[in-house]
């Protein structure tokens, strides 16, 4: 579901691309992806879409290619096309190298260098950050739920654990004090023996 809705999301921004990029907006493919039937790849938004696509739907192998082509091809000329590029597969959590954090730094770096991005692209970037911060909150809530589960459950383990000693502590109270019993049970049997000897033995 995620994949489909991320591809007609980019496919309805490429509807609304202008054409022509020159100079700063220049980008070289970071990898070959398989082709969209229909798409016009000389559209602003059309490399996004293509190069997502494969990290959307490609296998490991291609997920992993594509992202370094990317990640080279922004680190040796972090044009904004490229930086966009990287922010965008940064943020698709399709594939291992998805980084939500780094995702919203870059993205929130684009938005907030003036007009630098095209309308179309300023628009993608915004639904992506939003969405982006959107999933790093559930992240987090995720975690703190597991942490708080975690901390039950240790807290549980640590009270079954002390009533486990206090049990053991009074089992072995009761045996101390039953061996003291029978201890002066047998010493009282043993007077009461001797007792009966004497008196056996001296008769009045």
């Amino acid at each position: 579901m995620a994949k489909t809705v991320a591809i007609a999301l980019l496919a309805a921004l490429c509807g609304c691309a202008s054409t022509g990029t020159t100079g700063d907006r220049q980008a070289t493919a970071p990898s070959a992806p398989a082709m969209i039937p229909g798409l016009d790849t000389s559209d602003s938004l059309g490399l996004y879409l293509q190069t997502l696509r494969s990290l959307i739907e490609g296998d490991a192998v291609v997920q992993a290619d594509v992202f370094r082509g990317i990640a080279a091809t922004a680190d040796a000329s972090p044009t904004t096309t490229n930086r966009l590029m990287l922010a965008l597969a940064l943020a698709t959590p399709t594939h291992p190298s998805s980084n939500a954090t780094e995702a919203q730094r870059l993205l929130s770096e684009l938005l907030a260098s003036g007009d630098a991005l095209l309308p179309e692209e300023r628009v993608l970037a915004m639904i992506q950050l939003k969405d982006v911060e959107q999933r790093l909150i559930l992240d987090a809530e995720a975690n703190r739920l597991q942490e708080a589960a975690a901390a039950a459950t240790a807290q549980r383990n640590d009270r079954s654990s002390q009533q486990l000693q206090a049990a053991l502590e009074e089992n072995r109270q009761l045996r101390a004090a039953l061996d003291e019993a029978r201890a002066k049970l047998d010493a009282i049997t043993n007077i009461e023996r001797s007792i009966r000897e004497r008196e056996n033995a001296d008769p009045q």
